[in-house]
């Protein structure tokens, strides 16, 4: 198993795990957890790339998921696959642990390019959820070259706040080497892009 474990602002964290969570490798899952400590209020868990979680995965989960609360703070899970999830359903801990997105981002590495899929209603409180995955784009491949594409095809809705702050971490992630576009914004939302300046990144 992979653990990707990174920073999205000063009180939120981001786990992104990849594999199996297994007995074997389940204690590295909780050494990552507690590697902050107090410095943060909020976790996420990005089950996307995970294909398989232990009972002993699913014990751990629990008691960081009680800490967390008992301290007023928040745990999430994201993009759970339906393996994982039929677990989760028959233990009972999906309902109490796993937090249905109404904007999901799915990222897709293929070579020499990285396409982040929006999925549902993005809001302004959410596009922190893009920024965090193009930090750490960033984080991993600045000194590359790379094409990053954001593909709007699954993107119920958005309100000109969070197209205007989407340009904000658009402009704030950026690189020398990297090429960025967006893809299948509908006609109803193209005049708001244009007018938060990032209408040249569109291509249908």
């Amino acid at each position: 198993m992979i653990i990707e474990a990174f920073k999205v602002d000063k009180t939120t964290a981001k786990l992104t795990l990849s594999g199996r969570l297994d007995t074997i490798n389940a204690p590295m899952l909780e050494r990552k957890i507690k590697q902050w400590g107090d410095e943060i209020t909020e976790l996420v868990l990005d089950f996307a790339e995970l294909e398989y979680i232990s009972s002993m995965g699913l014990r751990i989960l629990l008691q960081a998921y009680k800490t967390m609360k008992e301290k007023n703070e928040k745990m999430v899970i994201i993009n759970m696959q339906d393996s994982v999830r039929e677990v989760f359903e028959m233990t009972g801990f999906l309902k109490l642990m796993v937090e249905e997105e109404k904007f999901v981002v799915i990222r897709k590495n293929q070579p020499g390019c990285i396409e982040l899929s929006f999925n549902g209603e993005m809001l302004p409180e959410n596009v922190s959820m893009v920024k965090a995955e193009l930090s750490e784009i960033k984080n991993q491949m600045s000194e590359e070259q790379v094409k990053i594409i954001l593909d709007m095809e699954n993107l119920k809705f958005t309100l000109p706040e969070a197209i205007k702050l989407l340009s904000d971490v658009i402009n704030e992630t950026e690189w020398k080497g990297r090429e960025l576009y967006i893809h299948n914004v509908s006609n109803d939302l193209r005049n708001d892009f244009i007018k938060e300046k990032i209408g040249s990144l569109l291509v249908n």
